[in-house]
């Protein structure tokens, strides 16, 4: 049956690719994309798993596929306003334009994460009882993730340690955009932007993650690729076969890198590199699958899993109650090897939502994500730096990620003050300008002044 699954999906990502424009990236082709990588990774994986994969899986898989497709037809119809009636996309071109940031800003930049990376690695140490990095970083993982008591608050951060620790990840996520766009617009391939996003990656392996590496490495992807597809076309095929290279060895880079920094972020794992990655990308179609064995739960608080930042935001604004973990409990698959805890975007949603309310949210994602990008494929104003790109870039994680859980972030306040802090970096980076000609005014008023005296 999981043969049938690839297959099924297989035609639904050619599918999807010839409806809309043949855009490797346009959101209903990454999600049947990237389930596709997932359920290879889960065939790799199959006799390990002694997995008998069930027909309720593939309907599920398929189902969430078909209705981000729907989805994603209505967002390029509502792009096209005020002509409704007409499906279409954007075929202009435009010159990349390289966005330069003065290097005393990236600098200062530079000297904040510093200091952020020394306070956030005094908390751990604190938490933890830990002095050294792999102790202290493998305890922190413990007490902060899946196992983690919701009401214990002697591991939160300070609020200074806080909201350093949140700016200096929005920092690297403006600079991501920036190396992505020049990759393009200037073909520099090192250079000093390199540096904010390389410190906040060692800050987020300090506290045990390794999603913003995925995410980091997205926003530089979706970047260049929009960037590149503007300048050159959006139907030069030639162009295309050229930027699949480039995705791909993107792809190889981030796993190696994802499996090499397992024990630096507290993960022990004795697997090759190609276990590993295929563990990762495959145990979500298995824990899927898996799911349908155990007896449904029924959710505490509507959309408790697929809405939880949402709901979070309730609890915050409204004082609702309701606390509770976002994290699954894991799962063993038939033979009872370990295959995780997380059972993909579409999972939770079925549960929780039902049948009709399940195809519905994700006709209604599939509608949201594509309506942005299709505004993305046109460049906006006359600034180098197109804000609403990084805006996209940013959130395109939820649906790039279905096929391994739900990470619907942005429909949180938070969201909102995020929004407004990587404006205010990127006015600080690119919208204000250091004057090389001030020291000379300011010497010129001071002798007019020594006139008087």
């Amino acid at each position: 049956m999981l043969l049938i699954t690839i297959g099924v999906v297989f035609l639904l990502f050619v599918v999807s690719y010839l409806i809309f424009d043949k855009d490797l990236l346009a959101p209903p082709t990454v999600v049947a994309l990237t389930f596709l990588f997932g359920c290879l990774c889960c065939l790799y994986n199959e006799n390990t798993w002694g997995l008998n994969f069930s027909l309720d899986s593939m309907e599920l898989i398929s189902a969430g596929i078909v209705a981000t497709m729907l989805g994603g037809i209505v967002g390029v119809i509502l792009s096209n306003r005020p002509k409704l009636t007409t499906y279409s996309f954007f075929h202009g071109i435009s010159k990349p334009e390289e966005i330069e940031v003065h290097p005393l800003k990236t600098w200062i930049v530079i000297a904040f994460q510093l200091v952020t990376v020394v306070l956030v690695f005094n908390h751990i140490c604190r938490v933890t009882g830990y002095s050294s990095w792999g102790l202290a970083v493998a305890k922190y993982k413990l007490i902060t993730g899946y196992q983690a008591d919701v009401n214990d608050t002697s591991t939160y951060m300070s609020f200074l340690t806080r909201n350093m620790n949140e700016a200096s990840r929005l920092i690297a996520f403006v600079y991501a955009y920036i190396i992505g766009n020049n990759l393009v617009a200037s073909k520099k391939k090192i250079s000093i932007n390199w540096i904010p996003v390389v410190v906040y990656t060692i800050l987020s392996f300090m506290q045990g993650g390794r999603a913003n590496l995925v995410r980091l490495w997205l926003v530089v992807l979706i970047t260049a690729y929009t960037v590149h597809k503007r300048s050159v076309g959006w139907v030069n095929n030639k162009a295309t076969k050229r930027v699949i290279r480039i995705i791909a060895l993107s792809v190889i880079a981030v796993g190696i890198l994802f499996s090499g920094v397992r024990g630096i972020v507290g993960r022990t794992a004795d697997s090759n590199l190609l276990d590993y990655v295929t563990f990762y990308a495959g145990s979500p179609i298995a824990v899927l699958n898996q799911v349908w064995e155990a007896p449904v739960t029924q959710p505490a608080v509507f959309g408790e899993r697929i809405l939880y930042y949402f709901n979070q935001t309730t609890r915050v604004l409204f004082g609702v109650p309701e606390r509770y973990t976002f994290y699954y409990r894991y799962m063993q698959s038939p033979n009872g090897s370990h295959i995780g805890n997380a059972p993909t975007a579409f999972r939770p949603a079925f549960v929780e939502f039902g049948p009709v309310g399940f195809l519905l949210f994700f006709i209604a994602c599939g509608a949201f994500f594509t309506y942005l990008y299709c505004k993305c494929r046109q460049k906006r104003g006359n600034s180098s730096f197109d804000f609403r790109l990084l805006v996209y870039s940013y959130i395109s994680y939820t649906f790039m990620m279905y096929f391994y859980s739900t990470f619907f972030d942005f429909l949180s306040h938070l969201f909102i003050k995020y929004l407004i802090e990587m404006y205010l970096i990127k006015w600080f980076l690119v919208g204000w300008q250091i004057k090389p000609d001030i020291r000379v005014l300011v010497s010129k008023r001071t002798r007019s002044s020594n006139q008087f005296l």
